[in-house]
């Protein structure tokens, strides 16, 4: 269905090849999903092949536009007022899935994470994409200045990987990071190019060897 529509998701980045294994479970379901960066529609359009019975929101800094299956609303990520309006219209929607293919600026990857992770159903999918960014030393990313790199401390890569203690926190007790939510994550998964986080089932419970630690 990616190529079919012509979506770099498959055709570059060969996002298919680990998205099946977290979406196959979702493939006849009713619920809506949300996704950051539509641009052309190449995507809109293989996810709503994708997801026959499933309303598709999403944002763009570009345009707004809908249709009987979907609701694309102009908006900035990295505008908080932007991102407050997209919560406020889906907070009552139950999304099993959230992908973040924006701007790729990881300040505003960590700040969209914040606002729209509590959206989802429990178990649902939060995709943050084109993280390679996070490695680029110099140059821009849609007019923003990328000077990160390796193991740099405001990579998205290394603030999720700093998230895995808070996963946890059962054990290690809950620690300072700029990923909000901690008690929500059940999992999160490294691909080339993306993130993948998972929303956990709630299940409160004290650690049987507290006293061990």
């Amino acid at each position: 269905i990616g190529l079919k529509f012509g979506t770099d998701k498959v055709i570059h980045h060969k996002y298919h090849e680990i998205y099946d294994i977290f979406l196959k479970k979702y493939y006849k379901t009713k619920l809506p999903m949300f996704e950051i960066g539509i641009d052309q529609s190449k995507s809109l359009n293989m996810w709503l092949e994708l997801f026959p019975q499933s309303f598709i929101y999403g944002m763009d800094i570009k345009k707004s536009c809908s249709e009987d299956r979907y609701n694309v609303i102009k908006g900035d990520q990295s505008n908080e007022t932007d991102l407050q309006n997209i919560k406020n219209l889906l907070k009552d929607k139950n999304l099993f899935l959230i992908i973040d293919d924006g701007s790729h600026y990881p300040d505003h990857q960590i700040l969209t994470f914040n606002y729209l992770f509590p959206l989802l159903i429990e178990e649902g999918i939060y995709i943050i994409e084109d993280i390679e960014t996070s490695y680029w030393k110099k140059g821009k990313v849609y007019n923003y200045k990328t000077k990160f790199g390796y193991k740099h401390p405001n990579s998205i890569i290394e603030i999720f990987k700093n998230e895995i203690n808070n996963i946890n926190s059962e054990f290690a007790g809950t620690h300072k990071n700029k990923i909000q939510h901690n008690n929500m994550i059940s999992s999160i998964t490294f691909f080339k190019n993306c993130i993948i986080i998972i929303k956990k089932k709630q299940i409160p419970r004290e650690y049987r060897f507290k006293k061990n630690l």
